[in-house]
């Protein structure tokens, strides 16, 4: 256990107070918010989010794992020494036997580390770091934490010249002393894009504990993946004035997941801080990152997951003071997430079918979950102007739709809004 109790100290360093990304422009509308069912406006003047919908905006997150739990399947790629564990620990975790898992696979990272990288070749960080994911899937969150964070350390290689996490406690003696030549391994492009998504990972497990530490792995992820995009920290717009990231072709092994994902989820870090002129930022820059304008066919799955994001935007609007014009605003951004997801739903599914005779998942289902919140939403903008026939007939749409998918909590707010509006238009 010496290789991941060492890797367990803690590499918190200060980073930069404002971030860079802040700077980051585009111009586009949309968002995900509730008002409470007794003070639609906040103590500062804007509008209160529910529990419900502010978690929402962190839907889909999870979803884009930066291909984190790739793992190879062909055992013969892996050197002998952990390739018994690892079949133990893979055939137990198949078997539901996590605790079992956990030992094997646990015990085939302690010896991944101690082993030379010349032995993983080819492609030696991607297997060791896909030894921590695999570990992670099964393991408590404090030997998850261990584990990421030790491959995570391991990959600084020669020339890291971007610490994330600045006045960090000691590194873990597996790394001081070279972990059998990690210390001069220079990662390839595509082992760094691996090394954003285990930092991005780090920041997932720090949320629930620390939402400051989630921010500095998030920092860092970002940092790192618009360096590697080609894009910078510095080029914020294009000579166009269209947003940098929709301009920009990336690489062959860089995915718009993998560019995104840190983005989204820092964005949604900002909103949970209440971090606004931070998070919009980067929801915009996400959100023409997946529907680029240059760009005609974009994947229902893109399409779905942007009309989330302009969802979650509307919703940060309406969180200022609420001026007639900061309402317009709001209203155009969730007018524009409906026609996108009312898109996305007309469009026919893939014609690929697999096993069971289930259709392909296309990813429709994230426009299927944001619809009930657009509903709410737009029918609280309503209400917010004395609509209270639009509002009406917006939460019945919402309760409608939050109930199809199963959104429990979504039905109970709705059904709260239709009471209060009910008991508006009796008053009125």
């Amino acid at each position: 256990m010496s290789a991941i109790r060492n890797g367990q100290r803690r590499l918190v360093r200060r980073l930069h107070s404002r971030p860079a990304w802040r700077q980051l422009v585009v111009t586009r509308p949309a968002a995900s918010r509730s008002f409470s069912s007794t003070a639609p406006q906040s103590p500062t003047g804007g509008v209160h989010v529910s529990k419900l919908f502010a978690a929402l905006l962190a839907l889909g997150i999870g979803a884009t794992g930066l291909g984190l739990y790739e793992f190879y399947t062909s055992f013969t790629l892996w050197p002998e020494q952990v390739r018994g564990d690892l079949r133990a620990g893979i055939k137990a975790r198949n078997q539901g036997d996590l605790s079992l898992s956990e030992r094997y696979i646990l015990r085939a990272f302690q010896t991944a580390v101690l082993l030379p990288y010349q032995t993983f070749a080819p492609d030696p960080y991607l297997k060791l770091s896909g030894i921590a994911s695999l570990l992670s899937e099964v393991a408590s969150d404090r030997h998850s934490r261990e584990a990421l964070r030790l491959a995570w350390e391991l990959g600084a290689g020669p020339s890291e010249q971007h610490p994330p996490l600045p006045d960090a406690e000691k590194k873990s003696s597996v790394v001081e002393e070279g972990a059998p030549g990690w210390s001069s391994y220079t990662l390839s492009n595509e082992e760094r894009v691996r090394r954003v998504a285990l930092a991005y990972k780090l920041g997932q497990l720090a949320s629930e504990r620390d939402l400051d530490e989630e921010e500095k792995w998030l920092v860092w992820a970002v940092e790192e993946v618009l360096r590697l995009s080609g894009l910078g920290m510095t080029n914020a717009k294009s000579e166009s004035g269209s947003s940098a990231l929709e301009d920009l072709e990336l690489p062959s092994w860089m995915s718009k997941t993998d560019l995104g994902a840190p983005l989204e989820a820092l964005g949604a870090l900002y909103a949970k801080k209440g971090k606004i002129e931070y998070a919009v930022p980067l929801y915009l820059q996400a959100i023409s990152l997946l529907l680029p304008r240059k760009e005609n066919n974009v994947s229902v799955e893109h399409q779905c997951r942007a009309a989330q994001l302009m969802n979650n935007l509307s919703e940060l609007i309406m969180r200022r003071p609420p001026t007639p014009e900061v309402r317009a605003q709001a209203e155009a951004w969730a007018h524009q997430a409906l026609g996108i997801i009312e898109r996305a739903q007309a469009q026919p599914r893939s014609p690929q079918w697999f096993g069971w005779g289930q259709p392909a998942d296309d990813g429709r289902e994230i426009c299927e979950q944001a619809l009930g919140v657009v509903f709410f939403n737009l029918g609280s903008l309503r209400e917010m102007t004395s609509d209270l026939d639009g509002a009406k007939k917006l939460f019945e749409k919402s309760a409608e739709q939050c109930s199809k998918v199963g959104m429990r909590e979504g039905v109970v707010e709705a059904q709260e809004a239709l009471r209060r509006v009910g008991k508006a238009k009796k008053v009125g």
